[in-house]
């Protein structure tokens, strides 16, 4: 897939403008795989042009070039998976750039519960025309294909175990943020790393914009497939939090560990890979601690980590709101200018 978003040009006032549209055969936003390396750091001044002028003045429209565009737009989310950030993030963003959403995120009074196929509950959605489409699924075989074929914009929120690339943009977004790059950057990814879409997301953007990764993670947690081939690993927390500049915790994923032995009980996990003061000591002055949500506070990090001054928790959800607006912005054909 060619990859196309933004392009970058000046007005005749010299400001920056950042205007794009993805061409109908890459209408929908898969992987972060679609964006070269250029185009994501356009995207990223995009997001922070939205994040300076909402904390300047409570706004982003000051920040389109045509804000008239949205008026009467819609912006459908269709959840197939239980979400909060993701869910309200896009909600958020698509408010904030004058958009209505509806939001179909409960199984249980939709068609699904009647025996519609996720297949037909999204052809029926893109036929009622709306104008962006975010969508979750599971580990549907076929679920990229069934993305590609509703006839509108179409952003993956997320599909199974395989990629979140939104949640990948704002992360990389956030260490660029804090870090002040990315490139050079040593993440380290902390537990069910095998069943985490973020962190297979996480591994193609970061390496492509020239981070090195390393994970530690129980054995039963440990990723199989031929892209973690070769990628570092740790035994304990204490030596990998001393190599990383950025640290990722993860959520155990409890509802994808119906047919997996993890060997270890709820209270040895914690004892091995729980995030706490014992393992902070270890994480440099400059370091970040990151962590995609939900969090399980006292398993996977503990109160004291959340609550030190390095855990970036809460501006990773501020930042995926910015993130989100300007993806959206650009499968729309909006353009971002500087003011």
């Amino acid at each position: 897939m060619e990859p196309t978003t933004a392009q970058s040009r000046l007005t005749p006032k010299g400001r920056p403008v950042y205007s794009s549209a993805m061409p109908r055969r890459d209408q929908a936003f898969i992987s972060s795989d679609q964006l070269s390396e250029s185009q994501i750091q356009e995207l990223f001044e995009s997001a922070r042009l939205f994040k300076h002028e909402f904390q300047k003045t409570g706004k982003v429209t000051h920040c389109l070039k045509n804000p008239e565009r949205m008026h009467n737009s819609v912006l459908a989310l269709v959840f197939a998976e239980p979400s909060t950030r993701t869910r309200m993030s896009f909600q958020m963003a698509g408010a904030r750039l004058g958009m209505r959403a509806l939001a179909l995120d409960n199984p249980q009074v939709a068609s699904l519960s009647k025996g519609e196929t996720i297949e037909d509950t999204l052809r029926n959605m893109g036929a009622m025309g709306p104008d962006l489409m975010v969508v979750r699924l599971d580990d549907l075989p076929d679920a990229e294909n069934i993305l590609r074929d509703i006839p509108c914009p179409v952003i993956s929120g997320g599909i199974g175990t395989r990629e979140h690339p939104t949640q990948a943009l704002l992360d990389a977004y956030t260490i660029q943020e804090f870090r002040g790059q990315v490139k050079g950057e040593k993440v380290l990814f902390v537990g069910d790393v095998l069943h985490s879409r973020v962190a297979n997301s996480n591994l193609l953007l970061l390496n492509r914009l020239g981070a090195e990764i390393a994970y530690c993670a129980p054995e039963a947690f440990q990723p199989k497939n031929e892209r973690w081939k070769g990628v570092k690993s740790f035994r304990d927390l204490e030596e990998g939090f001393s190599w990383a500049t950025v640290v990722m915790a993860l959520r155990i994923q409890k509802e994808r560990h119906q047919n997996v032995t993890i060997g270890l009980s709820t209270a040895e996990y914690r004892e091995k890979f729980r995030i706490g003061g014992d393992q902070l000591k270890f994480l440099r002055d400059d370091g970040i601690l990151l962590h995609p949500g939900p969090v399980i506070r006292g398993i996977e990090i503990s109160d004291f980590a959340m609550n030190d001054s390095r855990c970036k928790v809460l501006d990773q959800v501020s930042n995926g709101v910015f993130v989100r607006m300007s993806l959206m912005s650009i499968l729309l054909g909006l353009e971002v200018e500087s003011r």
